[in-house]
């Protein structure tokens, strides 16, 4: 698969969720262009904490999408073991979500989709690519 175009943030599934225009708009864009957008695990996990279970399945729908795909961390202790630079970059975000987000987005290059601009620049700078929603 594609690097992707968009790393999706926590406050991005909620948006998604709640049915913000902007993340199925830029998801949209995404899959004509027959790109990925990116959705760390922390953030994923993050969403359905903060979702009633009814709405669960709006998420699971989203999953199913071709061009979305879930990152999961590399933990291989002895080689690419990504958990220490994602924690370090949730305790400069305020959440462990948003770290994983910022990470995903770095090592892939890709803009960031998030509700809290401000936790994801703390980390990637003013100039990244960043859609508000």
């Amino acid at each position: 698969m594609s690097r992707p175009y968009w790393v999706l943030d926590t406050g991005a599934l909620l948006a998604y969720v709640h049915g913000v225009p902007a993340v199925g708009e830029a998801l949209v864009e995404v899959a004509d262009a027959e790109g990925t957008v990116a959705v760390p695990l922390a953030c994923l996990l993050e969403a359905y904490s903060l979702l009633d279970p009814g709405e669960h399945e709006l998420l699971r729908m989203l999953r199913r999408n071709p061009a979305v795909r879930t990152v999961l961390p590399a933990l291989d202790l002895d080689n690419d073991d990504e958990a220490p630079t994602i924690g370090s970059m949730a305790r400069h975000t305020g959440r462990l979500g948003a770290g994983h987000a910022a990470w995903v987005a770095l090592a892939n290059q890709a803009g960031v989709i998030t509700s809290r601009p401000d936790q994801i620049r703390v980390v990637l700078g003013v100039g990244w690519e960043v859609l508000e929603v």
